[in-house]
């Protein structure tokens, strides 16, 4: 048995570890495989900690095999994350499919993918846009009228995204599935299940996380942490000398206009995507798209990347070693455990990604990140 998990780890909290002591309780042999953003998350923002580290805390907390989610699925919309990650876990093979949700409400969440395929969908997301509504609300209305259920909260909007991946791919996944007891966005550091949103505003108000956050991740924070803010001297220079913004991935003429106008207004990333703003443009599809400028990832090379070309490996114990043996015959993805001249193409995005994750830290922590992506093995737990 093998079960499938996907997650961003920013930072690991008690609520990771509730779901993967459930899964232990429920699936006790199991070989538990996480698909794992990298160095920038989906919200467009970069991982407190970088990657490897994330997956030393994973092993450490019951994964037996640690994949790395791709940069261009990692960083995008929940559907192409959900694509990915779904694309990921079936190459893998998994037999199950766990997450948390906040409703807990399988069926009622299958009935929302299923009427995302009603012929009247569509036209009525375009009804509702009409009517000046973003792309999300839209969506979320047009569900409501037609099945008279809708669910606003982050996890369950990511589980419909993958329960549609999933048809789509046509990849057989158990559901094994458990409450959320938070809102992934609270940030009230106090309640009983504290979310990646609260550590992370706690991190920057330099406030105690003991008992908080398991031992092992209190101790990874107390290191070297990224914010978003740390790279707006580097975004802000590549927007003033960029001729075409266009070219990018999220950026359309009137953007590209107004990301002109409004960069040298701005004192930091929050300043700059209030700057930007509109009914047209959300706040987490902005900080996507300035991350993608960021890290200069063009449309056309994101057309190039719809589904996963590989599957890297970043860390495994016996047991994850074990099931990667089992199926390197009939895996339908390459498997990556080195970096190698041949798969450059491959991981050029990864590469660039960790350069600009990088550029915070100091020189000699800098350049040491920067050569794992070269030379780093997986991580072996035994």
């Amino acid at each position: 048995m093998t079960v499938g998990v996907i997650a961003e780890l920013n930072p690991f909290h008690y609520g990771h570890q509730k779901l993967l002591h459930a899964i232990r309780k429920k699936y006790q042999d199991a070989t538990i495989v996480m698909v794992l953003s990298g160095h920038f998350q989906q919200r467009g923002i970069p991982s407190v900690i970088d990657k490897w580290t994330k997956t030393e805390i994973a092993l450490a907390h019951d994964v037996d095999l640690v994949v790395e989610l791709p940069f261009v699925f990692a960083t995008q919309g929940a559907d192409v994350f959900a694509t990915g990650a779904i694309a990921l876990l079936k190459a893998l093979q998994v037999d199950v499919l766990a997450f948390g949700s906040e409703s807990n409400d399988l069926e009622g969440l299958k009935a929302l993918v299923n009427a995302q395929e009603d012929e009247n969908f569509n036209a009525l997301v375009q009804v509702f846009l009409r009517m000046g509504y973003n792309y999300p609300t839209s969506l979320s209305k047009a569900l409501l009228e037609l099945t008279g259920k809708t669910y606003q909260l982050p996890n369950d909007l990511l589980a419909i995204s993958y329960l549609k991946a999933m048809k789509q791919q046509q990849a057989p996944f158990e559901i094994f599935m458990i409450q959320r007891e938070n809102n992934y966005h609270e940030e009230d550091i106090t309640v009983t299940e504290t979310s990646a949103s609260s550590i992370r505003a706690a991190l920057k108000k330099g406030q105690s996380l003991k008992g908080i956050v398991p031992q092992d991740v209190e101790k990874a924070l107390c290191k070297q942490v990224h914010f978003q803010d740390d790279y707006f001297p580097f975004l802000r220079y590549q927007i003033l000398s960029e001729p075409d913004l266009t070219r990018y991935l999220g950026v359309d003429s009137s953007l590209a206009k107004k990301l002109k106008e409004k960069i040298l207004e701005a004192e930091n990333y929050q300043d700059y995507i209030q700057l930007l703003h509109s009914k047209n443009y959300t706040y987490n599809c902005l900080s996507r798209t300035l991350l993608h400028i960021l890290v200069r990832l063009t449309k056309e090379e994101a057309k190039q990347m719809k589904t996963p070309q590989y599957l890297r490996i970043l860390g495994m114990t016996d047991r994850g070693r074990q099931h990667l043996n089992r199926i390197k015959k009939s895996c339908s993805l390459p498997i990556i455990s080195k970096f190698k001249r041949e798969h450059r193409p491959l991981l050029a995005l990864e590469i660039q990604s960790t350069m600009i994750y990088a550029l915070p830290l100091e020189a000699q922590e800098r350049n040491q990140l920067i050569k794992k992506e070269y030379r780093q093995a997986p991580i072996r737990k035994e």
